[in-house]
């Protein structure tokens, strides 16, 4: 398992990386990924570009390690014919999504209340939609070209390596400082419904469509909505996919995928 190796070095580079920004600019050090609240925005947005080009630059260098050019590696993953199936995943995600704020809404699990004035909640909702094709260009090639692949590659069996990279996706998201880690067991579900996704369609094209629908329905739904429900049930404002019934729509989501792409 050497590519997990890979993945240990690049978070190295991130921490090295944090460490001399923090020591230039006059912070003290710290364990935990990513900016803090206390931090000034300057902080934050030299962290943000090295998290970024750390990734970006970790991503077009794997293939060198595979003794392939990056068109060879992942050309295969982006088929033309398959294009269609980020539209799709991008719309079950929305509905789901959808579907879980209309529960939690009709159980006083959330409440309706614009949480910001009409014009900013509209450049955070603009911004949201840029982001939901950022980041799932950057963390699925990461997690499931490079993580997935490699491992399947090298013959793990899928029902190890599925559930580890869905583990690992999951906690690379608490590489930083949070308040809770229940939403942890609702992003790894996520990553087994997104890693069934790629395993089944050999393309990134549908777990990149499910993965950008889900960060663009929660981008715009924290514009409007406010949560006061366990977050067990309803899940939390940043990751809704916490709560049981979110959990559920996906496990029944990656079930129905393996199906329908046997």
């Amino acid at each position: 398992m050497w590519v997990v190796l890979y993945l240990v070095g690049v978070v190295a580079i991130l921490l090295a990386g944090q460490s001399l920004i923090l020591r230039a600019m006059g912070h003290p050090f710290q364990w935990g990924l990513g900016a803090t609240s206390a931090h000034p925005k300057s902080v934050k947005l030299a962290l943000k570009v090295l998290l970024q080009t750390t990734l970006i630059g970790s991503i077009l260098l794997f293939p060198s390690f595979r003794g392939v050019s990056i068109p060879a590696y992942y050309g295969p993953l982006f088929p033309v014919a398959g294009l269609v199936q980020f539209l799709y995943g991008e719309l079950i995600a929305l509905v789901i999504l959808a579907t879980i704020y209309g529960l939690g809404l009709a159980t006083k699990g959330l409440f309706w209340k614009a949480r910001w004035p009409a014009s900013k909640a509209l450049v955070k909702s603009c911004l949201s939609a840029l982001s939901s094709i950022t980041v799932v260009s950057v963390e699925e090639p990461f997690f499931r070209a490079i993580l997935l692949k490699t491992m399947l590659d090298t013959g793990v069996h899928w029902a190890v390596a599925i559930p580890v990279s869905a583990v690992l996706f999951s906690g690379a998201h608490y590489l930083r400082r949070v308040r809770t880690y229940w939403p942890s067991v609702g992003l790894a579900v996520l990553g087994i419904w997104l890693g069934v996704a790629y395993y089944k369609t050999g393309s990134l094209w549908l777990p990149m469509g499910l993965h950008s629908g889900g960060i663009l329905s929660i981008g715009i739904h924290r514009c409007f909505i406010n949560y006061r429900g366990p977050e067990w049930l309803v899940g939390t404002q940043t990751y809704p996919i916490a709560g049981v019934a979110a959990i559920a729509f996906m496990l029944l989501g990656a079930a129905i995928t393996w199906l329908l792409f046997s």
